[in-house]
């Protein structure tokens, strides 16, 4: 703090230093009645008793005898700071305050004479000035310890790495200090290891390489122990045991990471002087510590689930693909083994009813046929269910107007789909994708939305598929279907996600339901042969009657 803080006259400043000169002679005896006093009243300790002397005007002297204000108020100011960090009451250095210039009186009585209410005026004014400096340092050591915390805990709070979060840290750790050195090491229950994770002033080789034995240094000190402890002369303490630390820091403090009673860290700061921590600022180095200590494990938690969330992911992905897989082997079996064999069936009846000369005969033999083309439409529609073969041999607009008009068939849902001509031919694994995402949507709503009218909607915009389907029916949410719709949204999301892309379900109760999926337009690829065999053993193979490839690709399609 400058002296332009306090403003003084300068027949007033002479006026100090003429006191000052005065009494100088009588500090000594003064003090020491000063210091009985104060240890009466308070008890304090020898380092709070000396740092409090150094406020007095005792000590001010020699900047006194020059006129050196600017010296005494950083003198205040650097005093107060440490008064701060010890814990003591201000009440408490009032008193002090008061006590000093009250044994001065008598002496400034004596030597001043007429003049002794001037002179007692000036002391009173020191005393309030220095109170207000000492004040004022008190604030800004409060201010530094409150910022400290908000800015450690904002970068905690954010969303980072851990190696970058405790880099952080311990950058704002060693800054707020003072720290010319620094380092955070957590332990390695594998390996019974404290590793480096985060190092200032130390090389930047030593951030995750160096590491160290549990009990070894340092470091495996304060983690054994689980206490804090701090080393006043590095040079000569034989717990340091890393050259680089030796040669840069003359003091190191030493504190636990602990979380739920148990160690699982140390964070280490090293000065280039000896320098034994107040408690201010153990107590400050303590919630650092216990905030980085809930934030390590939070992260730890939080990389653990995502790790989980990618492995359900993949494990997802895969099973939707076998899932695919076993369905197109299904369908192909009931096709080439099935299929054919009632076709055989069908054929050899077809025989048989030709050869047989009774009319009854030939109408069992026309029921059976009957029955033999109702299992290959039943085994058809399996087959479409399975494996979506007009999705491959028409593409994926007429499939996707095919499942609009059975909606609407089957369950009275009017459905209309409009797909726009710049969504063009995409990979097969997108086409297939989206045709399950639209087949889950509408049993969606023909199961569980009440609805009367659906529609199905699809561009192309900037590299981008946009799909949305919607309805008018009651929301997706009531309490009566919440389950199955779920369970549905969680598949739509999971292939979603296998192409990297993104949905929204928009739902007000009471207002229908809205799905918009967004995915990467990709490339179409090489050209799948068209399944002809099915169909050409028998009519009623043929796909829902559905348009050429051509056409369903060439056209705005609405339904």
């Amino acid at each position: 703090m400058s002296a332009a803080v306090v403003p003084l006259k300068d027949n007033f400043r002479e006026l100090i230093v003429e006191v000052a000169r005065k009494l100088e002679p009588y500090f000594p005896d003064i003090t020491a009645r000063w210091r009985e006093q104060l240890t009466r009243e308070f008890a304090l300790d020898a380092r709070t008793l000396a740092t409090l002397e150094q406020l007095t005007i005792a000590s001010a002297c020699i900047h006194f005898k020059h006129a050196d204000f600017e010296g005494f108020f950083e003198m205040l100011n650097y005093f107060g700071t440490r008064l701060s960090k010890l814990q003591l009451d201000t009440r408490i250095l009032r008193r002090a305050l008061e006590i000093y210039e009250n044994l001065m009186h008598p002496y400034v009585s004596s030597l001043f004479g007429d003049r002794e209410t001037e002179a007692l005026a000036a002391l009173e004014m020191v005393s309030s000035f220095s109170f207000v400096i000492i004040s004022g340092a008190y604030f800004d050591t409060r201010t530094l310890e409150s910022s400290s915390l908000l800015k450690i805990l904002d970068v905690e709070l954010g969303d980072q790495p851990l190696e970058s979060m405790l880099q952080q840290v311990l950058e704002i750790l060693t800054s707020s200090f003072g720290a010319n050195v620094g380092a955070i090491l957590l332990h390695e229950p594998e390996a019974d290891l404290l590793r480096v994770e985060a190092a200032v002033g130390l090389g930047e080789g030593l951030r995750g390489e160096f590491s160290m034995q549990m009990g070894k240094g340092f470091a495996g000190h304060v983690f054994s122990t689980g206490e804090p402890d701090m080393i006043i002369d590095a040079n000569k303490d034989p717990r340091v045991i890393h050259p680089r630390l030796r040669e840069t820091a003359k003091a190191l403090w030493g504190m636990p990471l602990r979380h739920d009673g148990r160690p699982i860290g140390v964070m280490l700061i090293g000065f280039d002087k000896p320098y034994e921590w107040l408690p201010t600022e153990k107590e400050l180095l303590r919630a650092i510590a216990d905030r980085s200590a809930l934030a390590i494990h939070r992260s730890r938690i939080t990389h653990t689930l995502r790790e989980r969330e990618a492995r359900i992911a993949e494990l997802s992905a895969h099973l939707l693909r076998v899932q695919e897989e076993e369905r197109n082997r299904i369908s192909r079996e009931l096709h080439d083994e099935t299929g054919q064999g009632l076709m055989v069936i069908r054929l050899y009846l077809g025989m048989l009813r030709n050869s047989l000369p009774s009319k009854a005969a030939k109408a069992k033999v026309d029921e059976t046929l009957d029955v033999v083309d109702r299992t290959v439409e039943g085994i058809r529609r399996i087959i479409g269910k399975l494996s979506p073969l007009v999705l491959q041999e028409l593409g994926l607009f007429a499939a996707l107007r095919k499942e609009a008009l059975h909606l609407e068939q089957k369950h009275g849902v009017s459905c209309r789909v409009a797909i726009s001509d710049e969504v063009g031919r995409l990979s097969a694994e997108t086409e297939t994708a989206i045709y399950r995402i639209v087949q889950e949507a509408l049993h969606n709503i023909a199961k569980h939305a009440q609805a009367q009218n659906a529609a199905i909607t699809m561009d192309r915009v900037d590299g981008k598929v946009k799909l949305a389907v919607e309805d008018d029916g009651v929301g997706i949410f009531p309490k009566t279907n919440y389950r199955g719709n779920s369970f549905g949204l969680a598949g739509i999301k999971e292939r979603v996600g296998m192409l990297g892309g993104e949905v929204r379900v928009a739902s007000p109760k009471g207002q229908g339901t809205r799905i918009d999926v967004t995915v990467p337009a990709t490339e179409p690829d090489k050209p799948h042969p068209l399944l002809e065999e099915l169909q050409s053993l028998h009519p009623s193979f043929r796909m829902g009657g559905g348009e050429g490839t051509t056409h369903a690709e060439n056209k705005m399609s609405t339904h």
